[in-house]
């Protein structure tokens, strides 16, 4: 099967639709068969990852949540569906029974060994006991597990309880902690009543274990997603205070392990799998353990009696064949002969079947987005899958804002799917549009954007600009030539004039979307071309990290970065700022970091006062980062930044040799909402504007502009409303080779920017996301046009400062108190909802704010 475009594209030449800005510019349109997200004509939906969703089986939607984990009763009568914010509960047949809303954790349910009751880990060190009250679901109690003292070497902190399983008697329960390491059995029976928790049993695990299962006759397994620890002569990285073992070509964590215990076992048994373990699932027979290894896209199979690994089984066919399935979780047939697997990636569950005792790969059975977990009963499979149907959340008015998560809840019977499988097996397929990669041919000439990598391209270096969190509609929606909506502009022309000059100048893009949802993952795709399925179960439970900027490398995936993609491919390459974890600004003087102003009036003054240093605890990253460029906090001005890049531009143009790729992070349009002592909303985004139109114009004024693409897009879009989909975002293509003044709307994601960047470069794909992704080819011509770009200087004061709360009243004061109580000393620490209204109000106060159009996650 060839890859092949989704979109018909038909080309409308020298048709005027408007003359743009004082220059005189001109729009054309490149007229496409514009596909937006959510449900098509054709009963398919799409979501932003460029998937189509063509769920088998019963489909019950999950409104304004996403599910992490599932539970089956003991007689199989209930299944529990843990989700961010609440547990749904529903029948056998599917149909919904009620639910209970409460804080939940990465993953983490179980039902006590009679079925009375369930147990679910929470986000803030905590378990909860959810009982059945008549017809409703009530929570009955909490308790907050901590490790002994003797086995503690994590000392501190949430410990984050993960995975649970059910005692051997109704009271107790294992509970997985993932940030000290161990598992623990407790007597719960204390819980809701006037007892007392008490801990039984500590066995010790290797680094981070997270899921939990039990064979049901008192063996257990932990699935450890960093393996075992890293030795002293080993790479290793901290991974929320463990040293995990890596990856030193991508910084990535290298192995996983699963630990065995029980009275069968003298002493627990470590067992090494594939990379990142997830879910994982007993045979009916008890002979076979399945382990599900979320970032090896395979299978271990373990002997649990000899505590051996027997097999891996491999979850890609050869008509997709890169990393990205993702698998999260195993389930076996009643039989035992057949064993599905959620993977995550491909939106489907795969099917293993045993033949002459040798597992293969048979097929697929297509399910709603992103498949976490899965359970099998009476010859019914239940699948909870996390994204569900995206982000169309229905209820008196529908909301489609980046967080508006609809998960769902499946049931497949097995019988009729495992008679449809080669359907069903081909529509997975043509959902995901997999294909074989074709290879280069020789002496091809030198393309814009060439068919295949490893041919030519005209361009010689790309420099890739990440900004962060903003809609296409809260900076492009006054221009009227795009798909926008100006009632929910609010960083304009007259804030951003550079980004709407280069989108004149150069080409409009109004149909781009974020793959992710915030910059814990949406850091991921901008520079890996995936979110892990660690990142993905941690979704609004980041107890261990926050990772956009790194710093824990069980988020990093295992194929690696944009900069360790070229360095392996011999690609000269610079990084600016992005994935610098441990930035440095401070007072020489004092050792204290100073204020916004102090310096902004240093940097006005010559900038020789303070220390800025880039550090990151990314061995591989570092060889290639700027030593003084960082990305956040916020108190830095993007000013800075783009001088430091310039600086060393300049020593490029003066007889140096550029990068063959620059990565850039320009961060200060996220604002930091009306917090006193902060600039505005507008003047940090006009900060952003003009640091991006000072890089322009010295690139397109120097001798390498000939032959240099720059591509610009936001990280996520979570500050601001849209009025066609939370993660539609702005992005931008520049070089002399730009469809010059035209609308392009063919479908672009994260993964569009990665796969031109990799197409022009000769690197190969990163993922399978990047592998299918469609390139940026409408938005270029063959013939160059070298005219230059001229910045526009800033129309908003980059010092307007924010007013002391006490000077203001009403909302605007409510919001001014709240952003100054905000952490911002990292990014989306803060409240999304408070940041996106302080902007919101800040620069239109006497309008409501659109909320209906925007919905965050309060979580995050």
């Amino acid at each position: 099967m060839a890859l092949a475009p989704i979109l018909r594209r038909t080309l409308v030449p020298a048709v005027l639709l408007a003359a743009m800005g004082a220059a005189g510019f001109t729009l054309y349109r490149y007229v496409a068969d514009r596909v937006t997200p959510g449900e098509q004509p054709d009963g398919t939906f799409l979501v932003t990852t460029d998937q189509r969703l063509t769920p088998f089986g019963l489909v019950q939607r999950i409104e304004g949540a996403r599910p992490k984990d599932l539970a089956l009763s003991p007689d199989g009568s209930v299944v529990a569906v843990m989700c961010t914010g609440r547990v749904a509960f529903f029948d056998a047949d599917g149909k919904p029974r009620g639910e209970v809303r409460l804080r939940t954790g990465a993953l983490g349910i179980s039902w006590n060994q009679d079925g009375s009751s369930i147990w679910v880990s929470g986000d803030q060190g905590q378990l909860t006991l959810v009982r059945r009250e008549g017809d409703r679901w009530a929570i009955a109690g909490t308790f907050k597990p901590e490790q002994p003292t003797d086995l503690q070497t994590i000392k501190g902190g949430n410990p984050q309880p993960t995975g649970l399983a059910a005692g051997s008697t109704p009271t107790q329960m294992w509970v997985a902690l993932g940030r000290r390491n161990a598992v623990l059995r407790y007597d719960l029976s204390g819980i809701g009543s006037s007892g007392t928790e008490q801990l039984r049993e500590t066995i010790a695990t290797q680094a981070a274990p997270y899921a939990v299962a039990s064979d049901g006759s008192g063996g257990y397994a932990v699935a450890n997603r960093g393996g075992r620890l890293a030795g002293s002569n080993e790479p290793g990285a901290d991974s929320a205070g463990t040293l995990v073992a890596i990856d030193s070509g991508t910084d990535a964590a290298s192995r996983g392990s699963v630990t065995l215990f029980g009275p069968q076992y003298a002493n627990p048994i470590h067992v090494e799998t594939g990379r990142q373990p997830s879910g994982m699932a007993y045979s009916p027979n008890k002979e076979l353990l399945a382990v599900a290894d979320s970032d090896g896209d395979t299978v271990t199979l373990i002997d649990p009696r000899a505590g051996k690994k027997l097999a891996t089984v491999g979850l890609r066919p050869p008509i997709e064949p890169t990393f990205g399935h993702e698998p999260t979780g195993v389930a076996f047939s009643d039989d035992g002969q057949t064993l599905f697997v959620s993977c995550g990636g491909i939106n489907a569950l795969a099917v293993l079947q045993r033949e002459n005792n040798v597992w293969k790969l048979a097929g697929q059975i297509p399910t709603a987005w992103y498949p976490i977990a899965v359970r099998q009963k009476a010859g019914k499979l239940y699948v909870a899958c996390s994204k569900g149907f995206g982000n169309r959340l229905k209820g008196k008015t529908t909301r489609f804002g980046v967080h508006d998560n609809v998960g769902a809840f499946q049931v497949v019977d097995v019988a009729d799917a495992l008679a449809k499988l080669p359907a069903l097996s081909a529509q997975v397929a043509s959902n995901s549009r997999w294909g074989e990669e074709q290879p280069a041919r020789r002496n091809q000439p030198p393309a814009v954007i060439p068919e295949r990598v490893g041919e030519p391209s005209v361009f010689k270096h790309v420099v890739y600009i990440i900004k962060e969190n903003h809609t296409y509609d809260v900076d492009f929606g006054d221009i009227k030539e795009g798909n926008g909506d100006p009632s929910i502009c609010i960083f304009g022309e007259d804030v951003t004039p550079n980004a709407h000059a280069l989108a004149r100048q150069f080409v409009l893009l109004d149909n781009v979307y974020t793959s992710g949802t915030n910059s814990a993952d949406g850091h991921q795709w901008t520079s890996t071309a995936i979110a892990n399925a660690y990142t993905e179960q941690n979704y609004s439970a980041n107890t261990r990290s926050y990772p956009y900027d790194g710093g824990d490398p069980l988020a990093f995936s295992p194929n690696g970065f944009l900069w360790t993609a070229a360095t392996a491919n011999r690609i000269p390459v610079r990084v600016y700022g992005e994935f610098v974890d441990r930035p440095l600004v401070r007072d020489p003087a004092t050792g204290k970091a100073p204020t916004w102003t102090q310096l902004w009036t240093d940097y006005k003054a010559g900038g020789s006062k303070y220390e800025i240093r880039a550090v990151t605890s990314q061995a591989a990253l570092r060889k290639v980062l700027h030593p003084n460029y960082i990305g956040f906090p916020s108190i830095v001005s993007d000013q800075w930044r783009a001088d430091q890049f310039l600086k060393d531009f300049r020593s490029w143009v003066n007889g140096g040799e550029m990068p063959a790729l620059s990565i850039l992070l320009l961060p200060n349009n996220h604002t930091n909402g009306t917090s006193a002592g902060m600039p505005t909303p507008r003047a940090m985004t006009a900060d952003n504007d003009l640091a991006l139109g000072r890089i322009v114009e010295a690139i397109t004024n120097s001798k390498f502009w000939k032959d240099t693409l720059i591509l610009v897009i936001e990280d996520d879009s979570q500050l601001g409303p849209d009025h066609v989909d939370g993660h539609r975002t702005v992005a931008q293509g520049i070089s002399p080779y730009t469809r010059r003044g035209a609308v392009v709307s063919e479908f672009y994601n994260h993964t569009s920017f990665i796969r031109t960047m990799g197409l022009v470069l000769g690197f190969p794909a990163l993922t399978r996301f990047d592998r299918v992704a469609t390139p940026l080819r409408a938005c270029f011509v063959d013939k160059p046009n070298l005219a230059p770009f001229k910045s526009i200087p800033n129309r908003v004061p980059l010092d307007e400062m924010n007013p002391p709360a006490n000077s203001l009243t009403g909302e605007a004061r409510r919001l001014a108190e709240l952003s100054s109580k905000m952490d911002w000393g990292d990014v989306d620490v803060a409240d999304a909802d408070v940041v996106a209204r302080a902007a919101w109000q800040s620069v239109r106060p006497k309008e409501r704010f659109p909320a209906e159009k925007f919905h965050p996650n309060k979580d995050d």
